[in-house]
């Protein structure tokens, strides 16, 4: 899935961003948290995950594998990314549809 919000307008992709360039975090787990959590990377299992990650606590592929089986938030990102699609494709439709011819002066008699 494609990412939405990115380091500019998310705080927590700018936190994690920040931990990945200085090692504390793997491009492999920045990588697959972007990917397949496009909207809200905020809830509070990723947050947790990755603060025992930080912590030393636990594995970055047992975190990964943790995420993955939780199908209920995977399913719902998928289906908001779904349908942030279809909107996007109904919004362009209606602009792309409603043109309108260019402005012509009236002719003069």
């Amino acid at each position: 899935m494609k990412t939405i919000h990115n380091t500019k307008n998310c705080n927590y992709r700018r936190f994690l961003h920040k931990k990945l360039k200085h090692g504390k975090i793997s491009g492999r787990f920045y990588k697959f948290l972007c990917r397949s959590h496009p909207y809200r990377i905020t809830t509070r299992n990723i947050e947790l995950i990755v603060r025992e990650i930080l912590d030393g606590k636990m594995t970055e592929d047992k975190g990964i594998r943790l995420l993955q089986q939780d199908t209920s938030e995977l399913k719902m990102q998928k289906e908001m990314y779904k349908s942030n699609i279809e909107c996007r494709k109904k919004i362009s439709k209606t602009t792309t549809s409603k043109t309108t011819t260019p402005y012509t002066k009236p002719l003069l008699k």
